[in-house]
């Protein structure tokens, strides 16, 4: 699954990340084993293997090993219900991101690092001036389509994400809905809520 892009920085900086992913290379992907006839084992394709058309569903096929090809498609958008977002895609995934102090060893004297993390990092110990926020108002999810079809045959949406590559899917301020719109910027295709992306604080 691809991650998020974040740019490496010396300076603090403080940031809920937003970024969803897009699982919108699935077509081709699926295409691609369907075309070498993979079966759902990866076990060599038996010769008696038939290929059958896509156009519809044939009862006489059942129990048997066949072998069909085409483009993923899905009955409507999945949706990030949370963000307004939408995309003709098997799944869209949310990767949320904050900067975080982070404490580099067990000592008390030890070294305080500003990293990113999808989780809260606990700083109730931490020295003051490093107190971290406890919760993310957002967190990283899944979503997928509800109903995934290769022509009349409806795939199995374990198998659909098992057997599709994530691709970047950028998203802007614009897309969001005018309450949430206010509170982040668009940052190289992520949404990023903070003062200043290059010279932010926690």
């Amino acid at each position: 699954m691809a991650r998020s892009r974040r740019k490496k920085r010396s300076s603090s900086m403080v940031v809920v990340v937003l970024v969803l992913v897009a699982i919108a290379a699935g077509a081709w992907f699926f295409l691609q084993r369907s075309r070498h006839a993979l079966p759902l084992d990866n076990a060599p394709v038996a010769a008696t293997t038939t290929v059958i058309s896509t156009e519809r569903v044939d009862p006489a096929n059942d129990n048997h090993r066949v072998s069909v090809s085409g483009s993923l498609k899905v009955a409507k958008p999945v949706r990030d219900s949370q963000l307004g977002i939408s995309a003709d895609a098997v799944a869209l995934l949310r990767t949320v991101e904050m900067l975080q102090w982070r404490k580099c060893g067990p000592s008390d004297d030890c070294d305080y690092v500003l990293q990113w993390s999808q989780q809260p990092v606990d700083s109730g110990a931490f020295k003051k001036g490093h107190e971290n926020p406890a919760h993310l108002p957002f967190v990283s999810e899944r979503f997928v389509a509800d109903d995934i079809r290769l022509g009349a045959f409806k795939v199995d949406v374990a198998l659909a994400t098992a057997t599709t590559e994530s691709a970047a899917f950028p998203v802007h301020v614009a897309q969001l809905p005018p309450n949430l719109a206010a509170t982040f910027r668009d940052h190289d295709g992520v949404l990023y809520a903070g003062a200043d992306p290059d010279h932010g604080a926690v």
